[in-house]
């Protein structure tokens, strides 16, 4: 139901009109004799229109629409004015009356009419009001956006402008809102022209700013916005469409990215710098996702499969690389040391692109997502066994001729420690080719020394001397040593410093002792010799 404020001076016709409105429409109707005694009404309740008889004392209709406008805006309006008189009628229109109603002698039609119009203007300024409401809500959407947005109309006329977009280029909403023209513009390219905005309005092949590629978005530098401080803005542009289908304006948001390109360019920086370090090491660094496809690695992991990073297949899955007889052990090796912190390494059969094989030992650890806590990949190392393997053949070839060699009783290994004066490593020799029956826990310098022919030692101890100063690169010399039979034979020592404290002083010293012959020229002695000589 409507609620309507009647205000004429004639009461006859006033009461008359109120019965036939209320009768005959969804009304209530309150009466008032005077504009003054209306305008006190008005202020008191919600009336949703007034209808007033132009002719009244005091203030006249014309005076008393000017009033309600002024005091309570748009509040829907319809003045009864006499026939013929066109010049009210004109004055009610520049004044803002919603509806005129000429009084004539058909009361039934003109009552008709009235109700038709009473109708309408009340409809109309809900409609208004809703319209109003809708777009006050749609301008606090915009301006409460966290992202710089602005609206334009279709005929390019800014209608929103959110306080985003203020702080952004500086400009006020009051001063910007309104205006045509491009002054939109003005703020990012520093001229009047075509932006991202305009290709929802205009042909899309006209020259706008933006990446022709894509021409409804842009992510590009703009050195204006801030006061002249610049900022990487990502900007993105679409059509407002009501919802009859049509094209009303266009909206703009626009987003600071600086923050998101620098962190971008400190992780392309980084990455690179993780690359770098990576190429420096002498293995295989690698990091793989839970599919075992690869994530990233040095140029070391191309070069052991016989590949460059270009030529590599994308995705490059580690499991590929595996020889049959090994890949479902490494990939239940792998699944477990996704889940585990520490991993020993295990040695697998790897195969490189041309098909040929060798030896690598694997470490993994995984790859923890930082939210989720949970297991994403494996990060580790490769290290080629190739080598290693031949340096261990090598090895072993060479312990086994050292062995035949001792076991054949002809070189001696002896290490002394220095510290102690304890000798290790030499009892094996001592007993089969002196004939004595010792351990290494029982033989030190001393004992040493007394097997060695009292007018050798002097030389043998001038050598010891000299390399220990580091006046010669190796402790040699010849001496005669005494068997456990009493006979004396010549032998040949080698040997070399191989540990030093941390002021230089050596501690450790190892070499070999072997039976020689006389050199021809020096004086030989009877093997059965059980005494001294006299020096």
């Amino acid at each position: 139901m409507y609620s309507i404020l009647y205000v004429d001076d004639d009461e006859i016709l006033l009461r008359v009109n109120k019965i036939y409105l209320e009768k005959n429409g969804d009304y209530s109707v309150d009466i008032a004799t005077s504009a003054d005694e209306a305008l006190g009404m008005i202020a008191a309740a919600d009336y949703d229109l007034i209808l007033s008889d132009y002719q009244m004392p005091r203030m006249d209709g014309i005076e008393f629409l000017k009033e309600v406008r002024v005091r309570h805006g748009n509040l829907p309006f319809i003045l009864f004015t006499g026939k013929g008189r066109e010049e009210v009628v004109m004055e009610a229109l520049n004044n803002g009356v919603d509806f005129y109603v000429q009084k004539g002698p058909d009361l039934k039609g003109m009552l008709a009419e009235l109700k038709h119009k009473i109708n309408r203007a009340i409809e109309r300024r809900k409609t208004g009001d809703e319209l109003n409401k809708s777009r006050q809500e749609f301008r606090d959407i915009i301006n409460f956006l966290p992202d710089a947005t602005f609206v334009i109309d279709t005929n390019g006329r800014v209608i929103a402008w959110n306080q985003a977009m203020e702080k952004l280029t500086g400009i006020p909403n009051g001063e910007i809102t309104g205006k045509g023209d491009y002054a939109y513009a003005v703020p990012f390219t520093g001229e009047q022209k075509p932006i991202l905005i305009d290709t929802v309005l205009q042909d899309p092949g006209s020259p706008v700013l933006g990446n022709p590629e894509n021409p409804r978005s842009s992510d590009q530098f703009f050195p204006l916005v801030y006061g002249g401080k610049g900022a990487h803005l990502w900007v993105r542009a679409g059509p407002l469409i009501d919802p009859d289908g049509n094209v009303t304006g266009a909206i703009e948001t626009i987003r600071d990215i600086t923050d998101i390109r620098k962190i971008q360019q400190d992780l392309v920086m980084s990455r690179e710098m993780i690359l770098g370090f990576a190429n420096i090491l002498p293995v295989a660094v690698y990091e793989m996702d839970l599919d075992f496809n690869l994530t990233f690695s040095n140029d070391i992991l191309y070069a052991l499969f016989g590949m460059t990073r270009e030529d590599a297949p994308h995705p490059l899955c580690i499991l590929d690389y595996l020889t049959p007889a090994d890949r479902i052990r490494a990939y239940a090796d792998i699944r477990t040391a996704s889940k585990e912190y520490r991993d020993r390494g295990k040695e697998y059969l790897l195969q490189r692109a041309d098909g040929s094989t060798f030896p690598a030992l694997i470490y993994g650890s995984p790859v923890i997502d930082p939210d989720t806590k949970r297991p994403v990949g494996l990060r580790g190392v490769i290290i080629d066994q190739t080598r290693r393997r031949q340096d261990i053949q090598t090895l072993h070839e060479s312990e086994e001729r050292l062995k035949l060699a001792l076991e054949a009783g002809d070189i001696g290994i002896w290490d002394m420690d220095m510290r102690t004066h304890s000798i290790q490593d030499v009892s094996d020799w001592i007993n089969i080719v002196m004939g004595y029956n010792m351990d290494d826990r029982n033989i030190s310098f001393d004992t040493c020394k007394s097997f060695v022919h009292p007018i050798d030692y002097p030389n043998v101890h001038l050598a010891f001397s000299q390399h220990i100063r580091g006046e010669a690169p190796y402790f040699e010399t010849r001496f005669r040593l005494r068997r456990y039979d009493g006979t004396w034979r010549q032998v040949s020592v080698r040997g070399k410093v191989i540990e030093c404290a941390s002021n230089g002083i050596p501690v450790r010293i190892t070499g070999t002792i072997c039976i020689v012959s006389p050199v021809p020229g020096e004086p030989a002695f009877p093997e059965s010799e059980t005494e001294e000589p006299e020096s």
